[in-house]
């Protein structure tokens, strides 16, 4: 009963952040070749590397040009709020040293405190390129008890950004963590 509230009040949570977006549908199923296990209309879809599945924004309400991508991993990760921070500080030195001229900004790391599930961590990011072009990244990961994902937004505009994280972690969230019934 706890873990099914915990899982509600983490989509509710998600949701909040949907905001004017028109009504997308999500798509939650078993996975198949043919088609990814999660999924929302109005995206298309691109099998990525290493088991990524990247989708690209083609309508106006998520920002044309964004992406969202996602990748499952095992279930089991024992990884605290506090870890995921360092992580993320790692990762935007490294993308930094990668490209130089390039800036990254963390403009927030949030999320459940502990290891039970479900959780979920966020982080959100500004890039700002050589050029002076920006980008915003909301990168997060969620912990279920059927597996652990990674899920990564980003688009030329904060708020789609992370309105687009908030539909994609949905859908996630429900495969990782589906309810007990």
């Amino acid at each position: 009963m706890k873990s099914t509230v915990r899982l509600l009040l983490l989509i509710t949570a998600l949701l909040f952040g949907i905001g004017d977006l028109p009504a997308q549908t999500l798509f939650v199923s078993p996975t198949g070749k043919d088609r990814p296990p999660v999924a929302v209309s109005g995206w298309r879809y691109e099998q990525a590397p290493n088991d990524v599945h990247m989708f690209l924004c083609e309508q106006a309400s998520c920002i044309p040009g964004s992406k969202v991508s996602y990748r499952f991993y095992a279930a089991g990760d024992p990884m605290t709020l506090e870890g995921f921070r360092k992580a993320q500080e790692q990762v935007a030195k490294a993308l930094e040293q990668r490209s130089p001229g390039k800036r990254i900004t963390i403009l927030a790391v949030e999320g459940d405190s502990g290891t039970a599930v479900p959780r979920m961590f966020k982080a959100r990011r500004k890039t700002v390129a050589a050029d002076g072009s920006s980008e915003y990244v909301v990168s997060g990961m969620a912990f279920g008890s059927k597996a652990a994902a990674s899920v990564i937004s980003s688009s030329r505009d904060e708020k789609a950004s992370n309105a687009n994280y908030a539909l994609f972690g949905v859908a996630v969230m429900l495969f990782v963590a589906p309810a007990k019934r």
